[in-house]
């Protein structure tokens, strides 16, 4: 038994890592540098990239006056 329970704890560690790493990636890709992405991020590379579906898509997701983070998927 005691061997099925360390192959048990050895493969959620495993698991766990795994998750402790995408969520890392993804909060350096929403905040690069520990700091906010529109800080490090200049607009005009998302307006070449987007093209001219950027902006509707920003005026229709964005609610400038709320105090919350916004995570736009384009």
């Amino acid at each position: 038994m005691d061997r099925l329970e360390k192959r048990l704890l050895k493969a959620q560690k495993r698991k766990l890592k795994d998750h402790v790493v995408r969520l890392t990636e993804l909060q350096d890709e929403l905040f690069p540098g520990k700091s906010l992405q529109e800080r490090n991020i200049n607009f005009s590379e998302l307006y070449l990239e987007h093209g001219e579906t950027l902006i509707p898509n920003l005026m229709k997701s964005l609610a400038p006056l709320q105090l919350d983070f916004t995570v736009i998927k384009l």
